[in-house]
């Protein structure tokens, strides 16, 4: 009798409404505030002035959820968590912006791209206080407010600093009152790696050739340039981390299958002529390839080739 009263008391704890916010109203940050907002109350922060009331989700998830947008990080504070979607080259501003507004008991997690989001968190609030994560599932932007799921994939958390605390626990159960299949790690480093590394094997390419995701698999020219950039990708990663699961090629092939109808989030900026994340994905590999000694002449060229489209509109921008 006693251990049935202590599982439902663990259960109402971890059921109850959390106090959430999500940083970023894009396509990342749209989906989980629309998944999120179902159970938990939701604050959804963008730097941009939006009449924002509602969500849309259509896709392999399809839901409608009120949330509250707001441009004021005032409204950041009191939270249990905050999630951070940005790009992970705006990590550094939305720190400054946000973080002492914060409660000193707020949990920061990094759902983003690249290497150094986790790092650059810490910074402002703590290693303990910091959860890093991937996410796999595939999301199509519409417009501020609606997005397509274009494909399901987990989503993998664990703690940055030394120790799993009750807070990476306590999310993971958010995530899946939420229905967003995740699961905990004690190598959370080693997944990161792991997407960058898939990352710069499905983005750049389909950035550069304007393809959805699963046309990489279709053409034997793109799917044998995806597989060089991943090996060249792994001998640069070996020297930083302990890749978990299967060889990240054929973890790329079959993200690439699973999303098969999304636009990786590079191609989706490059068609809006926004600045992209190329430098935190292929350049992050190209820079740790060189403290080590590893040649990245496949990283190197993707680099250079997004950076010269990038400057093609970015320059010629009023």
């Amino acid at each position: 009798m006693i251990a049935l009263l202590k599982i439902f008391i663990i259960k109402e704890t971890f059921l109850h409404s959390m106090k959430i916010g999500i940083v970023g109203p894009g396509s990342l940050g749209t989906f989980l505030a629309g998944k999120i907002g179902k159970v938990n109350q939701v604050v959804l922060y963008g730097r941009k002035d939006l009449s924002l009331k509602q969500v849309v989700i259509s896709g392999e998830t399809q839901l409608k959820t009120d949330i509250k947008y707001t441009t004021d990080p005032t409204s950041l504070s009191d939270l249990e968590y905050v999630i951070i979607c940005t790009k992970s080259f705006q990590t550094e501003q939305v720190m400054k912006d946000t973080h002492e507004y914060l409660s000193d008991k707020t949990m920061i997690v990094s759902l983003q791209n690249g290497l150094k989001n986790e790092k650059i968190i810490s910074k402002f609030v703590g290693k303990d206080r910091v959860i890093g994560g991937i996410t796999e599932n595939g999301i199509t932007f519409e417009r501020y407010g609606k997005v397509i799921h274009a494909g399901k994939g987990e989503t993998i958390i664990g703690p940055y600093g030394d120790d799993f605390t009750n807070e990476v626990k306590e999310f993971s159960q958010i995530l899946n009152d939420s229905s967003i299949a995740n699961k905990v790690s004690d190598n959370i480093y080693g997944h990161i790696w792991k997407k960058v590394i898939i990352n710069a094997g499905i983005n750049p390419i389909t950035a550069l050739s304007g393809l959805k995701n699963g046309s990489i698999i279709d053409d034997k020219n793109l799917f044998s340039l995806m597989e060089y950039i991943c090996e060249e990708s792994v001998k640069v990663a070996e020297n930083e981390v302990v890749l978990p699961g299967d060889d990240p090629f054929k973890e790329a092939v079959k993200v690439a299958k699973n999303t098969s109808e999304n636009k990786s989030s590079m191609l989706q900026d490059v068609e809006n002529k926004r600045k992209t994340e190329i430098d935190c994905i292929s350049g992050a590999i190209v820079s740790v390839g060189t403290k080590h000694g590893v040649n990245t002449p496949y990283n190197r060229t993707m680099v250079y080739l997004i950076k010269s489209l990038e400057n093609s509109y970015l320059n010629n921008s009023d």
